[in-house]
């Protein structure tokens, strides 16, 4: 700028091009206002980065202790134990999976502020998220409401079967594709490497559980159920031969654009809406079918808003998931008229008799999905395994609120 100055001071309308990318001229802008609201700054990069040992000055300059390093493992963990607010900042080039795994480890420190109950309650739901049962137990909450909705009675046995039906695909299929996680979730991968047999053991016992459960409901339902299983392991086993996958771009139902994000959600109301079907007959084929479209609205857009959090990841590796597929604004764009929709759907519904009044009372769990997704457009929240149990507890809400239902009524 004092060149610039110069020049034009000595030469008639001189022609300045500013090469400043507007990312690092907007990230040199944010660290310094950052920097004058926290307590200390870890900047992440490598040591010879120009832009990012231009983020270190300017964060420095404001007083501010700053921390450069380039791996969370060169974290200076004492110092930061004793401050309340850490803004974290990298230089443009920094992969987004390290900047993930810097910040795990700062959420990982026990702060002054933080007390037993708190440092344990955020490492408990930590578990909960890695270890896939805060997913599989939602999902089954999710499914008493379905009950409801279908005019069912609550079931213990469904709900059951949904746990550890989704639980078991959900780990398995961990295993069975790890590609984009050591980008997207190094923490998650790290967890998954250290309990790798355990977690297979308790996938395993999981899938044979809900087929053992599910022979209760009667032989189709037990058919089904082993069904879906088979269709749950193949979506990330490749079905075409390895002589013909040369020749044909989609070896498995995986790298289909999309269709992670679609076979998820149809699993999920494959296994809450048809499977109790197929033993009780239902009240309402209406009253069935805008029960499945509640339940494929709201699980595909929970999927969907984190396929975009794991979006660098799956670019990464190649997996072609819906936000690279048509782009993260419109996904985001998707998820909210999905939102939008199941809550237009659960209002309108009970005035037709379609479903009973308790769908009045699920707009609660679907107004806090949809200030989650707000949250995160507006970046009040980044992704992190405290904002993926926000998420998920928006179904343990809906569940919670079948039972209340229930036995009020």
């Amino acid at each position: 700028q004092e060149i610039v100055k110069a020049i034009k001071g000595r030469f008639k309308d001189p022609l300045v091009f500013n090469t400043i990318c507007d990312a690092t001229h907007q990230r040199q802008e944010e660290v310094r206002s950052l920097a004058n609201q926290a307590d200390a700054v870890v900047v992440v990069g490598g040591y010879h980065s120009g832009n990012t040992q231009r983020l270190v000055q300017i964060a420095e300059s404001t007083g501010t202790p700053t921390y450069h390093i380039e791996t969370e493992q060169e974290l200076n963990t004492d110092a930061l134990k004793r401050v309340d607010t850490v803004a974290v900042t990298a230089g443009a080039s920094t992969p987004n999976w390290m900047i993930k795994n810097v910040v795990r480890k700062i959420e990982s420190i026990k702060g002054k502020r933080d007390t037993f109950v708190r440092h344990n309650l955020k490492r408990a739901l930590k578990f909960l998220v890695l270890s896939n049962l805060m997913v599989a137990t939602g999902a089954s909450f999710l499914s008493l409401a379905a009950n409801l909705l279908m005019k069912r009675p609550l079931s213990l046995t469904y709900g059951a079967i949904t746990f550890f039906y989704v639980y078991a695909m959900h780990v398995l299929n961990r295993f069975l594709d790890q590609g984009a996680s050591a980008y997207n979730e190094p923490e998650l991968a790290a967890f998954l490497k250290t309990h790798r047999l355990l977690l297979i053991c308790l996938g395993t016992a999981s899938s044979v559980c809900a087929i053992v459960l599910s022979l209760q409901a009667g032989w189709v339902t037990f058919a089904a159920l082993l069904l879906l299983s088979c269709l749950g392991i193949i979506y990330s086993i490749p079905v075409v031969p390895k002589t013909m996958q040369k020749k044909y771009k989609y070896a498995k139902i995986k790298d289909i654009p999309g269709s992670k994000t679609l076979s998820e959600a149809l699993a999920w109301v494959a296994v809450i809406v048809v499977t109790p079907v197929l033993k009780y007959a239902p009240d309402s084929f209406f009253n069935t079918v805008i029960t499945g479209i509640i339940v494929f609205l709201l699980s595909y857009s929970r999927t969907a808003l984190f396929d975009i959090f794991q979006y660098q990841g799956d670019l990464i590796v190649g997996t072609e998931t819906l936000p690279i597929a048509i782009g993260q604004k419109k996904t985001l764009f998707l998820i909210k008229r999905m939102i939008a929709s199941s809550g237009v759907i659960l209002v309108l519904s009970p005035m037709l008799k379609m479903l009973p009044p308790f769908a009045y009372l699920l707009v609660v769990p679907v107004l806090t999905f949809s200030a989650c997704v707000i949250a995160y457009e507006r970046r009040w929240f980044t992704p992190s395994m405290m904002f993926d149990a926000i998420v998920e507890s928006n179904f343990l809400l809906a569940g919670i609120l079948a039972l209340v239902w229930y036995y009020l009524t």
